[in-house]
């Protein structure tokens, strides 16, 4: 009619999967819906999109928009694709929908607000068709709930399916693989993250941390594994789903290094929860070409489960933090660093930190850190510089000791299936009984065979701790300390008395091995670890002296 305003539409579409630039169903929906308002002669007002969310989600906010549209007088048309877009969740959200265009307020039912029109347009449903409307509207809402029930069960009855013939149920693909265009395994080498993921797991084996990696990575820019998935599989960085804006950079972290270095899927194991599938014989299904061999694996993580960490705050600009201990309470001693301007002074020196984070009670002095550092260089440069540094590196075992310790593993997995619950019944005990006596036959064969088992022995490297010692910095020279075991305790002599402190570090015990002295005021102990140690034992003149200015005030005590 000439001179009325049009009818203001409300537009509502959902896809149950995100779309993108290949997908052409959401720009589909959005045409369909603009083609029913121009017939109708339709304003529209609004376009609300739900991009990726599934219909068996009430709170979904596209959706919750689109309904406030009307209930906020916005708008007198609501329009939507069909039934099925609105919601899966039948009667119960048809009710919710039908309160909102009969204008009806959801708690009282009374009428509150003027009514609202519905059209949908390719189930061709009009809410002005009147009680037609409300019949098939509820039919409609109730075989969309039915559908995604099917849905469900058909997902399920593949994973059951697939889990049954020992293939991937999905998910992301592990970094390191993509997916293989043919073949009998369904993974194959990506190019690009195979290469830093190979680093990754030497780096680590060469004994770097897993932490240090992980930020190495971040320094050089390397995509972390979503990232990466991202451009390699559209070219383009992740994508916001609301905003369709590009999202920032995820970030590598220890955590996300160190799932990634334990999951068994760098031997191309099939793997679920991280458990490793097995076949009837105990034998792991492969799902791709290993990205490591099983003597690097061995040895990544006897090195990630190895690593001792420091638990206490690094000073990288101190030669001994984190490495020296009270002796009067055990405590670690902290680098503390202070200028005083007025004076042009600094000062370092170490102090317990019982005293202040544990309130302990403990009363040792702060020792002056360029006098206590002193007597450790002297110490290490007398005693075993000269000695040649040994690395430890990983022996593989041989093919019977790797075959048996896969097989002991393979009992174990076993047992622990049994005990779950996985083999019930007549049927279940028979095929548990059938696999473990298999094995046990495998494992009583190759016991019978001489074997070399696996594990881990010094090499030479050429080059002496001095050398080592006089050509790094502060931080490389507290590695030094740290790789060859060295621990130190220290305390300061009480009014020139060092009877007591010296019966402190006596009567300590762990490790057993060390040296005492005392030097400028101050009472040290000092201790090597298992491999100097061993070395030193059998020269007589290792433990004359420390240091080349002979001024130790005290002689130096072998512990015994």
């Amino acid at each position: 009619m000439t001179g009325r305003r049009p009818l203001r539409a409300s537009l509502y579409v959902r896809l149950s999967k995100a779309a993108d630039d290949r997908n052409l169903s959401k720009q589909g929906m959005v045409d369909d819906l603009r083609r029913l308002c121009t017939v109708h002669g339709f304003a529209e007002v609004a376009l609300h999109v739900d991009d990726g969310a599934s219909g068996g989600i009430r709170n979904r906010p596209a959706f919750k928009a689109w309904l406030a549209d009307a209930t906020e007088g916005r708008a007198d048309v609501l329009v939507a694709w069909h039934v099925d877009r609105l919601s899966r969740e039948g009667l119960n959200v048809a009710a919710v929908i039908l309160d909102v265009i009969e204008g009806k307020d959801p708690e009282t039912g009374k009428v509150v607000r003027p009514p609202v029109r519905l059209i949908g347009f390719d189930d061709r449903l009009d809410s002005a068709d009147g009680e037609g409307f409300r019949l098939n509207f509820l039919i409609k809402a109730e075989l969309a709930r039915a559908e995604l029930s099917r849905m469900k069960s058909r997902a399920q009855a593949r994973v059951r399916r697939m889990r049954k013939e020992k293939r991937s149920i999905g998910g992301l693909t592990p970094y390191g693989y993509q997916r293989a265009a043919r073949g009998p395994l369904e993974l194959e080498h990506d190019p690009v993250s195979a290469l830093i993921l190979q680093d990754m797991v030497r780096r680590v084996i060469d004994g770097a941390s897993v932490g240090s990696v992980a930020r190495d990575l971040n320094a050089r820019g390397v995509l972390s594994p979503r990232d990466h998935a991202a451009m390699r599989d559209t070219g383009q960085p992740r994508m916001d789903k609301e905003t369709g804006e590009p999202l920032p950079r995820q970030a590598w972290t220890d955590e996300t290094a160190r799932r990634m270095l334990t999951n068994p899927v760098l031997l191309g194991y099939l793997t679920e929860d991280r458990k490793i599938i097995r076949d009837s014989d105990g034998t792991p299904v492969l799902r791709g070409e290993p990205l490591i061999t099983k003597d690097d694996w061995d040895a990544l993580q006897d090195a990630i489960n190895g690593a001792k960490r420091p638990k206490t705050r690094k000073a990288p600009d101190a030669l001994l933090s984190g490495e020296v201990n009270c002796p009067e309470c055990g405590s670690v001693l902290h680098y503390h660093y202070l200028v005083k301007p007025e004076r042009k002074q600094e000062y370092k020196y170490y102090r317990c930190a019982g005293r202040t984070r544990k309130g302990n009670g403990c009363t040792a002095a702060a020792l002056r850190a360029e006098e206590l550092e002193q007597a450790v260089t002297d110490f290490v440069l007398s005693t075993f510089g000269d000695l040649e540094i040994m690395k430890k590196a990983y022996v593989p075992g041989d093919d019977v000791a790797t075959r048996l310790a896969e097989v002991e593993e393979r009992l174990s997995e076993l047992r622990e299936d049994r005990k779950a619950g996985l083999f019930r019944g007549e049927q279940g005990t028979a095929e548990f009984r059938e696999m473990y006596a298999s094995l046990e036959q495998q494992r009583e064969e190759l016991e019978a065979m001489p074997s070399r088992p696996e594990g881990w022995k010094y090499i030479p490297t050429g080059r002496t701790y001095r050398q080592q010692w006089d050509g790094t910095d502060t931080v490389g020279r507290r590695k030094t300390l740290n790789e060859a075991g060295v621990k130190v305790w220290a305390g300061k002599c009480k009014d020139d008395d060092a009877s007591e402190i010296l019966s402190q570090l006596q009567k300590l015990r762990d490790p057993p091995q060390g040296l005492i002295g005392t030097r400028n005021g101050i009472a040290i102990m000092i201790t090597v670890g298992d491999d100097i140690e061993s070395r030193l034992s059998g020269n007589p003149d290792a433990y004359a002296h420390w240091g080349p200015d002979s001024d130790w005030e005290t002689p130096s005590l072998k512990l015994n």
